[in-house]
C-alpha cells in the first residue's frame, strides 16, 4: 500500500469518492468496507477515524454528495430556464449521452435507481435522507412546470406534480434500461422521452 502524507481533508475526500464508486456499483447493502479501504489507499483504522462505521459512511456520502449533484444536474438548470420543456430535454439528453458513452457523468445521480433500491430496509436515517433528496427533486421539476404554465409554455390542463413524478420515473428508468439492454437503446429512449415532453406544451 502506498504511504501518503497525512492530510485529513484529502483522506476523507478519497474515502468518500471510493465509497460512492462502491455504492453505485454494488448498492448500499452489498457495498464492502474492505473494497472502499483498498480503493482509497488507506487503512481500515483511518476509515474509522473519519466515520463511525458503514452506516455513518453511507449516510455522510448521501447527504454530502447527492444534493450538490441534484442541484447541478436538475435544480439550477430548471430554475434558470425560460422554457422548462427545453430544459428537461437538455437534462435527459445529458443523462442519455453519459450512458451512451458507457460512463456515468455523475456517479450518484446516474445511479439513483440502484441506490434507492439498495437501501437497507431497517436503516431509517438512509431512507429519510433519500426521501428528502427525492422530494427536492420532485419539487424542482414540479415548480418548473408550474412556472411554465404561468408563462403559457406548458399546457394549462396538466397536473404539474403528477407529471413531475412521471419525468423523474423516466430518468430512473433510463438507468435500468441501460443496465438491462445496454447503451444501444438510449437514442430510441431519448426520442420517446422528447415526444412525451412535447405533449406538455400548449395545444
Amino acid at each position: 500500500m502506498t504511504r501518503r502524507t497525512k492530510d485529513p481533508i484529502a483522506t476523507r475526500a478519497r474515502i468518500m469518492q471510493s465509497a460512492g464508486e462502491e455504492y453505485c456499483r454494488m448498492g448500499f447493502q452489498a457495498a464492502r468496507l474492505n473494497a472502499i479501504v483498498e480503493h482509497s489507499g488507506i487503512t481500515k483504522g483511518s476509515l474509522f477515524h473519519h466515520f463511525s462505521g458503514k452506516d455513518d459512511l453511507a449516510l455522510s456520502w448521501m447527504q454530502e454528495t447527492l444534493p450538490p449533484m441534484l442541484e447541478k444536474r436538475w435544480i439550477q438548470p430548471l430554475q434558470t430556464s425560460t422554457d422548462p420543456i427545453d430544459s428537461l430535454k437538455d437534462i435527459l439528453r445529458g443523462c442519455a449521452q453519459a450512458f451512451e458513452k458507457n460512463a456515468a457523468e455523475e456517479p450518484g445521480m446516474d445511479h439513483m435507481a440502484t441506490l434507492t433500491a439498495s437501501l437497507p430496509p431497517s436503516d431509517v436515517a438512509l431512507h429519510q435522507a433519500m426521501m428528502e433528496i427525492q422530494q427536492n427533486w420532485h419539487r424542482a421539476v414540479s415548480d418548473a412546470l408550474l412556472q411554465g404554465q404561468q408563462q403559457k409554455r406548458v399546457h394549462a390542463a396538466i397536473v404539474a406534480s403528477d407529471e413531475a413524478r412521471l419525468i423523474i420515473g423516466m430518468a430512473l428508468g433510463m438507468e435500468l434500461q441501460f443496465k438491462s439492454t445496454g447503451a444501444s437503446v438510449m437514442s430510441g429512449w431519448l426520442r420517446s422521452a422528447y415526444a412525451y415532453l412535447e405533449t406538455l406544451r400548449p395545444a
